[in-house]
């Protein structure tokens, strides 16, 4: 019986191609010149590469030949799905030239848990993506959730009834779990939901491609490369920003194709990881060549015009699409410009130009309102002193919901000074009051001298203050090195847990800064060098 259906949904894709081909057809009639080109028989993205599938870990089409898919993933639908419509998909398609819109679900922040009717919106993009002729990643955007399982029943519902509906379709891409992060490995709890999910899908649908999340917030593609799942049209996502994730993670890629398993970047940003700060377009063209040169394919982040670097629109963007360049950010001009070069599936018009200025700054990548702001952290407020009056402590958060499990403070030391420094001879107090009363976890998710050079130990305050009673002390192993006259530690990206996972509330704590999303000089923490204090205010 299982056999039959499968035999029955292949036919029904093949059916669905011819039955697209004839609909763009007619729909082109009275279009512009634009569509009229793009939409031409046999040019649109699935008539050109029809059926894909995963071949010697290669994203391949109907003829067994290795394709890049490159495009643009929507912001939360919660708060932008507005701009998820077949007009600005089409928009995308002839003027930018994309093959695949990645339509974003988030399962918390407001989203789908809180609000099923948002899945109205993912049909909606998918049924213009049928008509387009594009390629479309549904998307379920585990983000704050951390572990994909706290909603696995939810997902295999989703999944089956998207899967059922829409399986016979030969352009739908699953996506199963946008960023599992937090105390979640991809043997422990990624790869077992995978596998639950991914049969609830090969029921309905038997080869439509399915990505999978890894760790780390989809950084952690090593591990699913050495522990990949039987299905053989799964692909593994990274997630980048091009600010914060350099060639360690190009590294962890290349492994990961060296196993033999198809890797395809589901989400990129051209900012730092809060989806702000530069744009980074010297590193955000280091990576759209790696992709390129390996057949990565990508959607980048994001279709929005939230105020934040990462955006492709500036603020009031027209929300049918029609974007001139005037309306795009620095980071959508170079987008767009990525997508274009090598595509055949650009309809004429502008072709992006060059990149200017950042004209977007604040914001962060879960969608609240957040304007950047400084709260307090500025020269005036340090301390120097000791054997190096050049030292400056720089700090953001990567977390703007300042009551969920996990406090994460980002930290980069500067050397203003005339004379090298050691950093072993350092060390970095982050102050916090502690609501679970438990016993505290330390992380460091990266850290550009070396995860392994970074370490922490966590002092209760004998005296505690009204904004702290604990305190996390960062110190540097002997092979972290020096900082020279005008250096930098780089980032250090760091995370607090509570033993028993319990939540912390951060509006009260000290060091927090819950607007501070870039880096900035911050005297709300502490530095001190061989035990004397040499920067910021003690609470």
């Amino acid at each position: 019986m299982m056999n039959r259906q499968w035999v029955l949904t292949r036919i029904a894709k093949r059916v669905a191609v011819l039955l697209t081909a004839v609909m763009l057809l007619t729909l082109t009639n009275g279009f512009n010149w634009h569509a009229q080109t793009a939409a031409a028989a046999g040019t649109t993205p699935v008539e050109r590469y029809g059926q894909l599938s995963v071949k010697n870990g290669k994203l391949v089409d109907k003829n067994g030949q290795p394709v890049q898919l490159k495009g643009i993933s929507s912001h939360g639908v919660q708060w932008f799905g507005d701009l998820v419509n077949q007009d600005t998909m089409k928009w995308l398609r002839d003027d930018w030239g994309i093959s695949v819109f990645r339509v974003a679900l988030y399962t918390e922040e407001n989203g789908y848990i809180a609000n099923p009717s948002l899945k109205n919106k993912v049909k909606e993009a998918i049924e213009a993506a049928q008509k387009l002729g594009l390629y479309v990643i549904i998307d379920w955007h585990i983000l704050s959730d951390g572990d994909p399982n706290i909603h696995k029943n939810e997902a295999k519902a989703f999944f089956n009834e998207f899967s059922t509906k829409y399986g016979h379709l030969p352009n739908v891409i699953y996506e199963l779990a946008n960023e599992p992060n937090g105390n979640v490995n991809w043997n422990n709890q990624i790869r077992p939901y995978a596998s639950e999910v991914t049969q609830v899908i090969r029921a309905k649908d038997p080869d439509n491609i399915i990505i999978v999340g890894t760790g780390t917030w989809s950084q952690d593609v090593q591990d699913a490369a050495d522990h990949p799942l039987p299905d053989k049209n799964t692909m593994y996502t990274v997630h980048f920003y091009a600010g914060t994730h350099g060639q360690y993670l190009r590294d962890r890629v290349d492994y990961a194709l060296n196993k033999g398993v198809g890797i395809f970047a589901t989400e990129w940003g051209t900012s730092d990881a809060s989806g702000n700060g530069g744009p980074f377009l010297n590193e955000s063209k280091v990576w759209t060549d790696f992709m390129a040169s390996r057949k990565i394919s990508w959607a980048n982040w994001s279709l929005s015009d939230k105020n934040e670097t990462s955006a492709a629109l500036l603020p009031g963007a027209d929300r049918k699409g029609g974007w001139p360049d005037s309306q795009l950010t620095a980071s959508g001009k170079f987008v767009k410009q990525a997508i274009l070069e090598g595509s055949s599936n650009h309809g004429g018009g502008s072709n992006g130009g060059n990149s200017g200025g950042d004209g977007n700054n604040g914001g962060n990548n879960n969608g609240s309102n957040n304007n950047g702001g400084n709260n307090g952290g500025d020269h005036s407020g340090s301390t120097p002193g000791g054997n190096n009056e050049g030292i400056v402590l720089q700090y953001r958060t990567d977390d703007t919901n300042a009551k969920d499990n996990a406090i994460r403070p980002q930290f980069n030391i500067k050397n203003t000074g005339k004379t090298a420094v050691k950093l072993s001879d350092l060390k970095i107090r982050y102050y916090y009051t502690d609501e679970s009363k438990q016993a505290q976890q330390f992380f460091v998710d990266w850290a550009k001298i070396g995860n392994e050079k970074v370490k922490a130990t966590f002092v209760t305050l004998p005296n505690p203050k009204s904004k702290a009673d604990k305190y996390v002390e960062i110190s540097f192993t002997d092979g972290a090195g020096t900082i020279q006259p005008g250096g930098e530690t780089g980032e250090i990206q760091s995370r607090i847990h509570a033993a028993n996972w319990s939540n912390f509330d951060e509006t009260n704590d000290y060091s927090y800064g819950a607007t501070q999303t870039a880096f900035a000089d911050w005297n709300h923490g502490t530095v001190y060098q061989q035990g004397k204090l040499v920067w910021g205010i003690e609470p």
